[in-house]
C-alpha cells in the first residue's frame, strides 16, 4: 500500500537516539509499510539490516555531504515497490492514527494526484522508547499534547502519488526552502494539498542545527547551503501548511479557511525577517533581534496577563 523513504543523518551522539526512535515507530505501523533507507551515513546500513528493512545505497550529495534532494527523490520513486510514497525526515515518529490517513488516501489516489502535509510537535525526548511495551504510543502521545510545541507551519512528511515531481532543483535536504517548494510545486501543478495536522501525530524530539557542516558549529539555520538552497528557490512562494487547498479534519475535509490563508502571509512576512535578521544581515543585526525578542516577551506575557484577567472575570460572582 505505501512506501516510506527517508535519509538517515549519522547515527552518532543524540541522533542515534532520535533516529532509532523515529524509524521503530514506522515498523509499528499497521498495516507495515515498505521502508526504505538511503544514504550510505553511519549506522544506516546497520538499522536497515536489523529492522529488515530495504537499504537503498548512497545518492548524489554536495561538497557538504549533504544529501541532494532530486536523488533522494529519483532513487526512493525508483526503488519503491508501491504507487503511494511518503517521505519522511528521519527524526519523525509517527503513530497508528498515519494507517488510517493511507488508507483514506489510497482510495483517492487511484483518480486523481494530491499532496498531503502536517506540522509536526517538537517534543524534548531523549530515551529509547521502548516499542516492546504496548503502550509506547500513549506514553508518546500524551508526552506530545503535554509537552510538544508546534514549532513551525513546515511540514516534515510528504505524502503523494509516483509521477507528481521531476526537475527538482538541487537542494541540500535540511538546509531550508526545499520542503517550501514540494508544496509550492503542487500548487502550480493544480493538485490538490492536504494539511492533516488534526487527524495525524507527526512528532520530532527536539535538536538543532548544530551538526550542519555549512554552518560552521551555528544551532541555526545559516552558511553557504542556506545560501544557495535560498538562490535555488528563487521567485518561488514560501508555501506552507497554511497554504493547502483543504484541509483534513476527524469530521471530514473542509476548504481552506480565509483565516488561515491570512496567517499565510502573516508568517511568509515573519520567515523573510527571520531570514533577513538571522541570515542576510547576521551579525550586524543583533540589536533589532533582541530588540525583537523583547517585543515577543512582552506581547506574550501581555496576552498572558489579559487572558488571567478574563478568567478570573469570568469565574467571579454573577
Amino acid at each position: 500500500m505505501l512506501t516510506i523513504f527517508a535519509i538517515p543523518k549519522p547515527f552518532a551522539s543524540r541522533f542515534k537516539t532520535i533516529q532509532t526512535n523515529a524509524i521503530r515507530s514506522w515498523t509499528k505501523l499497521d498495516p507495515p509499510p515498505e521502508i526504505i533507507l538511503l544514504g550510505r551515513d553511519k549506522g544506516t546500513e546497520d538499522i536497515a539490516s536489523e529492522l529488515n528493512l530495504r537499504h537503498g545505497g548512497e545518492v548524489e550529495r554536495n561538497k557538504y555531504g549533504t544529501p541532494l534532494m532530486p536523488s533522494v527523490f529519483e532513487r526512493g520513486e525508483q526503488l519503491a515497490s508501491n504507487n503511494l510514497l511518503c517521505y519522511v525526515n528521519a527524526d519523525i515518529i509517527l503513530t497508528s492514527d498515519f494507517m488510517k490517513l493511507v488508507r483514506q488516501m489510497a482510495s483517492v489516489a487511484r483518480s486523481e494526484q494530491f499532496l498531503v502535509v502536517g506540522r509536526k510537535r517538537i517534543v524534548d525526548i531523549q530515551r529509547l522508547i521502548d516499542f516492546d511495551d504496548r503502550g509506547w504510543e500513549e506514553v508518546v502521545k500524551h508526552e506530545s499534547a503535554a509537552n510538544g510545541i508546534y514549532g513551525t507551519y513546515d511540514s516534515d512528511f510528504f505524502l503523494f502519488q509516483k509521477g507528481l515531481y521531476s526537475n527538482i532543483p538541487s537542494f541540500a535536504i535540511g538546509r531550508c526552502f526545499w520542503s517550501q517548494w514540494l508544496i509550492y510545486s503542487a500548487r502550480q501543478k493544480a493538485v490538490r494539498v492536504l494539511d492533516a495536522t488534526h487527524v495525524v501525530n507527526c512528532i520530532e524530539s527536539a535538536h538543532d542545527y548544530s551538526h550542519a557542516v555549512s554552518t560552521g558549529g551555528a544551532s541555526r539555520l545559516v552558511g553557504a547551503e542556506f545560501v544557495a538552497n535560498k538562490r535555488l528557490f528563487g521567485r518561488c512562494k514560501y508555501y506552507t501548511t497554511l497554504d493547502a487547498t483543504e484541509i483534513l479534519t476527524p469530521q471530514g475535509t473542509q476548504r481552506q479557511s480565509t483565516r488561515n490563508k491570512t496567517l499565510s502571509l502573516l508568517v511568509r512576512g515573519q520567515y523573510y525577517m527571520y531570514f533577513l535578521l538571522k541570515g542576510t544581515l547576521y551579525p550586524y543585526s543583533l540589536p533589532l533581534i533582541l530588540v525583537a525578542r523583547c517585543l515577543i516577551a512582552w506581547t506574550r506575557a501581555a496576552t498572558s496577563l489579559a487572558r488571567l484577567f478574563v478568567g478570573r472575570r469570568r469565574c467571579g460572582p454573577a
